[in-house]
This record gives structure tokens, sequence and C-alpha cells, in this order.
């Protein structure tokens, strides 16, 4: 990890941090994270709506509830990667994709999932004259697709290992049995290039979360939802807490707090969306007006939770892919991805 050597240049680095308890924590620092103390608990996180727990749990308050300082970087603009950081063993608690807490725990790396942040959260969006087509032949449409196009349907979708590239690529190999001579995916680096390619044409369509469809639908953009993740894989994992070991073997009791607090944060999404919304809203800035988050959270693509159980079958299905892909070397068990014990005390 590189060290910094003033509070100005981690927060110029990380572009966000937790509030003043984590200005104040910052000196003594050693890492850009802090290391392993418990008198900090590091925090690792992306701003999109898989991580939504996170973001209220900071603009509400209940991480200041916990008795560390809390210490958080975003890794939206960072060279180095949440995985890479942890690997590191500079995070205490990740908020990241299921995908990578796989590849993670194929190679031994410490810590588990313990709390799931949402379940069937992405949807197959596509050119309104492709989503004709797929209401009359369902996945035909490939086929026909290329008949009066002369070409292949094309993708763009998130970076290989990424949670959108292994569900579209368990969609049409799995589901729908389309043949790759039909199909071309185009990974690409984040969000934002995908919205790109979509409106420029380039690509045809997409598997993305929200709010994404919904701001391109608010803009007008001819393209529309032809399916859902959970009409297909039912409890399809995404965005997941991920705690490292030492989290709950040194500290057992913050553990099931940070795990209680999660749950608490996830009971205000279901109950006080607005409340929800304008927390993702402030962490997206000015690419995310609340209206837009607010409308997102109505989607059926907005399922939140916390208990890991939601999610422990359908992550086999992603291992299985990952394996086939040549992502991972070998199958990953559901006892060495997820500690449920944690959820399991806070919920009685």
């Amino acid at each position: 990890m590189t060290v910094l050597k003033s509070r100005r240049q981690f927060l110029a680095k990380t572009g966000s941090a937790v509030g003043a308890s984590a200005l104040t924590g910052l000196s003594g620092c050693t890492s850009v994270l802090g290391g392993n103390s418990m008198d900090t608990l590091s925090v690792a996180f992306k701003p999109p709506f898989p991580f939504l727990q996170y973001h209220v749990m900071n603009q509400e308050g209940y991480f200041e509830e916990l008795a560390p300082t809390i210490e958080a970087t975003n890794f939206a603009n960072e060279g180095l990667t949440i995985v890479s950081a942890y690997s590191d063993g500079d995070v205490d608690l990740a908020f990241m994709g299921i995908t990578p807490a796989i590849k993670m725990k194929s190679k031994g790396v410490p810590g588990k999932v313990t709390a799931a942040n949402h379940k069937n959260g992405f949807v197959v969006f596509a050119h309104k004259d492709f989503a004709a087509l797929w209401d009359e032949h369902g996945a035909d449409a490939f086929q026909k697709f290329r008949e009066e196009k002369g070409r292949k349907f094309k993708f763009s979708t998130f970076p290989k290992g990424s949670v959108a590239f292994i569900l579209l690529q368990y969609w049409l190999r799995e589901e729908l049995g389309v043949s790759p001579d039909l199909v071309d995916v185009e990974p690409m680096a984040g969000g934002s290039p995908v919205k790109r390619s979509l409106l420029s044409g380039n690509v045809d369509g997409t598997v993305i979360m929200e709010p994404i469809p919904t701001a391109l639908e608010a803009r007008g953009a001819p393209f529309e939802r032809i399916t859902w993740a959970g009409s297909f894989m039912s409890g399809q994992p995404g965005g997941i807490m991920f705690m490292h070991d030492r989290l709950w073997n040194e500290n057992p009791d913050l553990a099931e707090s940070v795990v209680a607090q999660h749950t608490r944060a996830t009971e205000t999404i279901q109950k006080q969306p607005a409340v929800a919304a304008e927390a993702v809203s402030k962490a997206k800035g000015d690419k995310l007006p609340t209206e837009i988050a607010r409308k997102a959270l109505n989607s059926k693509a907005s399922n939140y939770i916390s208990d890991p159980a939601g999610i422990t079958e359908s992550t086999q299905l992603f291992v299985k892919q990952m394996e086939e892909l040549g992502q991972i070397d070998s199958g990953v068990s559901t006892d060495t991805i997820f500690e449920q014990s944690l959820y399991d005390t806070i919920a009685e």
C-alpha cells in the first residue's frame, strides 16, 4: 500500500471518508486504510447501488454508533482495486461484488461474506428493435437479429469476472443456449462506458443494475428491459459485505454490531426509500439526481437484503460459471465463502 504523509494527501487520493470521525482518525495511520487496529475500522467501498447499505450507514450515522473510528476509502477512481487492498491486509470490511469475493476465497484470502446487500439486482436491457424480436421469438431473437442485420448482436457489460459479466454468460449459455456465433460481448470499465456505448449505438444491449436503466429511460433512450435476473436465477447474488476473519475472531461483539447496523440499513432502504435515495444520491453527486435514485428503488431489480442465506444457493451457480470460464481453478464451497452465524445471532 502507498504510505500517505498527510490527511490532505489521503483525501486527495480517495475522494471520500466517513464523516468527521474518519478525519479525526487519520492521524497516526501508516497506510491508506489504517491497518488492522480495532481502534479503527477500515472500510472499502464503491458508490453504485449494490452497495447501498454502506451509503445509508454512512449518511444516517450508523457507523458512528460503532466503537472504532471509521476510515473509509472510495475505490471508484482508484488505480488500486478493493481486492488488492484487501489482499494486502489493509481492509477490515469491504462492500464489493460476489465474484471478487469468490476469487479471493479460491485463493485462500482470509474473510467471508457476512451479509448480502441485494439479490436479483440486474436487468437485460436491449434496443427497442431487438425487444420487439424478443417478444415474438424469445431466444431465437438472436438468430432473427443476425438474419435481419447481417451481424451478431453486441452486448457491452462490466469487466470479465464482474457480476454482470458472469450473469450475462450464464443467461446466454445456461438459460437460453445461444450460440457464441450469434453474440459478441464487449467488457467495459464500469457503468459510464456502458452507458456511452448504448447511447452511441455502438452496442445493442447490456446486463446492468439500477439506477442505469432508470436513468436511461428518463432520458428517453431507445432501450427496453427484456428480462430480469429474478426470472431466470432466483436469488441472483450481487453486492455483498465481506469481513476479514480478524474482525470476528478478535472482536466478535464488534463484528455482530457491524452486521446489526447493516441489517438496520436494509430496513431503512425497505421502509424509507426516500432516505436511501438521498444517501446514494449524495454519494454519487451530480451523476445521480435524488429523483432518479428514488424511482430506481421502485424497480423490481432493487431487492435489498442482509441475510446471506438469500444468495448462497445461487452463488454456487456463479462459482460453476467462473470455473468453466477459467476465472477460478476449482470450485469453492458455500461454507468457504459465507459466514452465516453473525447474521443468525443478531436476527434471533
